[in-house]
């Protein structure tokens, strides 16, 4: 009996969870079109190609031409398919540029092509703000992974199935002897507890429970995302970087010139604070302590929030003065932060990710010229999409390690 009620509800669960699972699948026609097509398309406006709007009209609703002409527009043309003839106008009037050929599958293809046949120009008054998802984004740690959540199912399934069982059990008992009292509910108890099957079960659910735990331990080692030390001053960068809108590059000098972006003297903080006694919140209590490195000649101890392994390479110069990049895009909105913390999680994955999205402008760096000029007539024939950090060899080993 007892089998048959956790075989019953296990099964109930897995259902569950490839129900969850082939939802989870689902293909997200905005997000595949972000990814893959945003870069030369828009869904109402020209771009680098034509807009998408209406181009199921404009292929007469054959989605099987749409999908092959997707994958390779350059082999659909030399196909001479139904719709070839449109395809070569296509090209001729966009400067004879190819589409590049996508490694998309027929779903992923057919899930962009809806996203584009429902889409609805954003209303004028709301074009320019921020969506409100976007305001504060979830971190998503704060979700549970998969196997989290077989776990959880699992223990709720075998502690429902134990009380359905000793409840069942104890019925049985009573149509045989006719009583039904606390010593038949243990009795009852006592024989589910010492049943070999949910003995396996509830052996293979604590080995997935301790593995778990295990990965997400292992995964996280070394890794200080959140990280907040208590600093000696209680400087705001919310006051100095956001209502002050002081530039970072003021205080940490070295960010444009070398590895590291340099924590600030106490001789930048005199700058200011020669004339500047109190402060709005502290009033003068931390200002003090400025005044006091200065005079003892005694740097202040700062603690250091972001840390790399010895085994890896970073420059600020690279990433600020040569690239471009904002603070903001590694340290997260520093002007919003009373005290600052490790936005970022800083792993090689978070990094690699960058580089392979980050696209370059080569048109304000001479000093691969060559190398400059062979990307640009690639980009034109249409043989890349774009440039990134990973065309520029961004994800060779010996960039950050050596």
């Amino acid at each position: 009996m007892l089998k048959r009620i956790l075989f019953a509800i296990i099964t109930g669960v897995l259902l569950f969870l490839v129900f969850l699972g082939g939802a989870a699948y689902c293909q997200d026609g905005e997000a595949l079109f972000k990814a893959n097509c945003a870069s030369c398309h828009k869904v109402d406006k020209k771009m680098t190609g034509p807009a998408l709007k209406g181009v199921h009209d404009r292929w007469d609703n054959q989605i099987e031409e749409m999908i092959a002409f997707v994958k390779n527009s350059q082999a659909y043309m030399k196909a001479g398919r139904p719709k070839s003839d449109y395809a070569k106008k296509l090209y001729a009037e966009y400067n004879n540029t190819l589409m590049p050929a996508q490694a998309l599958k027929d779903e992923e293809i057919k899930a962009i092509f809806d996203y584009i046949l429902a889409y609805k120009a954003p209303d004028a008054a709301t074009a320019g703000a921020p969506a409100a998802a976007d305001e504060k984004k979830v971190d998503p740690s704060v979700y549970y992974s998969i196997l989290t959540l077989v776990v959880v199912l699992l223990v709720v399934c075998i502690l429902l199935a134990i009380v359905v069982g000793i409840v069942v059990t104890a019925l049985v008992a009573k149509e045989k002897r006719g009583v039904l009292n606390w010593e038949t509910f243990t009795a009852s108890a006592r024989g589910i507890f010492r049943n070999k099957f949910v003995l396996t079960v509830v052996g293979l659910v604590v080995i997935l429970g301790v593995l778990n735990s295990t990965i997400d331990f292992a995964a996280n080692i070394n890794f200080n995302q959140n990280y907040q030390p208590v600093q000696p001053i209680a400087f705001s960068h919310k006051l100095h970087a956001g209502q002050y809108q002081i530039d970072c590059k003021y205080c940490h000098i070295g960010v444009e010139k070398g590895k590291s972006a340099t924590i600030p003297s106490t001789n930048i903080c005199m700058n200011c604070h020669n004339a500047i006694e109190e402060g709005p919140k502290y009033g003068r209590t931390e200002i003090a302590k400025i005044y006091e490195s200065y005079q003892n000649n005694k740097p202040i101890e700062w603690v250091k929030i972001h840390n790399l392994p010895d085994l890896v390479y970073f420059s600020h110069a690279q990433h600020v003065k040569v690239a471009g990049l904002e603070c903001q895009e590694c340290h997260g909105p520093v002007e919003q932060m009373e005290e600052v913390y490790q936005y970022a999680k800083l792993s090689m994955g978070w990094c690699v990710d960058c580089h392979r999205k980050k696209e370059v402008d080569i048109n304000k760096d001479d000093y691969y010229r060559s190398i400059h000029a062979q990307l640009r007539e690639d980009l034109k024939q249409g043989k890349i999409k774009k440039i990134t950090v990973e065309t520029l060899g961004g994800l060779e080993c010996a960039r950050c390690h050596y």
